[in-house]
């Protein structure tokens, strides 16, 4: 077992004068992505050994602290830099674009402060924040036997959870499952993320990440371990109640916290694919990278010509290219919409229905399609030896399958979409 044994401070004792910290010298957008870029060169080289170990090694895990990454979505109010969502996007894909596994690691280990942010009241922004605002937290659904037995004051929490991304080097541990009965228990693993549902909030040194990742097909080394809660007290303030299917309108706690933030007032369902997305998109991208280096050092066939030369694969670049640029935009586009649709509800003008939060889930759903087709294609045109172990590009079209490999993939969820879309226009009203 890896346990993470580092401790915040116990849990209901919030740390108040982190609560008051602001950073007055928050990087742009474009310094960012500068960072994040300037890390490609390390992720690349860490490939293979990230797969082999399952996660990211510890250089590259402090390199992202160090370049503030993990703070990106955390409230100006606690020394974050409270960024959109849009550009915290444009950071996942240039850290994707160096490794995707990594990627994976990043994208679901930093977003849910965007949740914790919104959701929680003060007492509990305090405590999370309350060692800094560096943020990095597994939010895993997929619950074994948990038990949440109600004592005074929270919860005594027990169980195991599976698929927790980015539980390596976390400060925080998220489990969720069903809203538990009078004596703690809760539904089981496959219906354990139907609302409505309880997520407990637990700080690194009270959890214990197993050594049970790796063995997929890909994103071997997202960090994607299990993770074990034994007889741990949660207190209320540490929890979020939440119903998947709501509609939001007016106030979140976060957004009152924040001064209306926008970050801070959307849906969850609108929100969780969008990270995966943009990781997608950085995938494709990597792999129109390892393609072009193909082309500029392989001959095609007998020709004894350059690929780059070759019109055949100069066209299927082109349709790489602009795949990648459509599936990079609806990426951003569903950032932004996010961003509006929240500025709306904050504001009484306009609830966050269930039916956006959906038809947003959709889009970041099929960018994923979009970037799959770049990567099959490219991989199917790079000649056998692309597809041998350790080549780049074998790696990321085993990414990207893993990725469309799981029960929550478009093909399951379009029919959903149709049915909050019929039903919000009215299409099935009876008599």
């Amino acid at each position: 077992m890896l346990a993470l044994r580092t401790r915040r401070p116990v849990m209901g004792q919030a740390n108040t004068k982190a609560a008051d910290r602001v950073d007055e010298t928050a990087p742009d957008l474009d310094e960012l992505v500068r960072r994040a870029r300037a890390l490609q060169p390390l992720l690349r080289e860490e490939q293979q050994a990230c797969e082999e170990r399952g996660h990211p090694g510890p250089e590259a895990a402090r390199a992202l602290r160090d370049a503030g990454l993990f703070r990106m979505l955390s409230p100006r109010a606690y020394g974050g830099y409270q960024m959109p969502l849009p550009s915290f996007y444009a950071v996942i894909m240039e850290i994707a674009r160096g490794c995707p596994s990594t990627g994976w690691w990043y994208a679901l280990g930093a977003a849910h402060a965007v949740q914790v942010s919104s959701y929680l009241e003060k007492e509990g922004q305090d405590e999370v924040f309350a060692g800094g605002p560096d943020f990095c937290a597994p939010w895993s659904f997929n619950a074994d036997r948990a038990i949440a037995m109600p004592v005074d004051g929270g919860y005594r929490v027990s169980g195991k959870w599976a698929y927790c991304s980015g539980a390596p080097y976390a400060d925080f541990f998220m489990g969720g499952m069903s809203v538990p009965d009078i004596h703690g228990r809760t539904a089981s693993r496959e219906t354990s993320w139907i609302a409505p549902t309880l997520t407990v909030i637990v700080p690194k040194g009270h959890f214990t990440v197993l050594d049970d990742w790796g063995d997929m097909l890909g994103m071997r080394g997202s960090g994607s371990n299990g993770v074990v809660l034994e007889e741990v007290f949660v207190p209320n303030h540490m929890t979020i109640r939440m119903n998947h299917a709501a509609t939001l309108f007016g106030d979140t706690p976060g957004s009152r916290l924040h001064g209306g933030e926008p970050l801070y007032g959307g849906l969850f369902n609108a929100f969780a694919e969008g990270s995966l997305a943009a990781m997608a998109v950085g995938t494709a991208e990597a792999a129109i990278d390892e393609y072009i280096h193909i082309m500029k050092t392989r001959n095609a066939g007998l020709s004894g010509r350059l690929r780059i030369d070759m019109e055949d694969y100069q066209r299927t670049l082109g349709l790489a290219l602009v795949t990648a640029d459509t599936a990079r935009a609806a990426a951003i586009r569903g950032a932004e919409i996010y961003m509006e649709r929240s500025a709306r509800s904050i504001a009484g003008a306009v609830p966050f229905t269930n039916e956006a939060g959906v038809r947003l889930d959709g889009m970041y759903h099929m960018v994923e399609k979009l970037v799959a087709d770049v990567v099959e294609t490219l991989l199917r045109t790079a000649s056998s030896a692309a597809s041998r172990n350790g080549q780049k590009l074998q790696r990321y079209w085993r990414d990207v399958t893993t990725l469309r490999s799981r029960r929550d993939q478009l093909d399951f969820r379009a029919a959903g979409i149709a049915l909050e879309y019929l039903n919000a226009a009215g299409h099935l009203a009876r008599g």
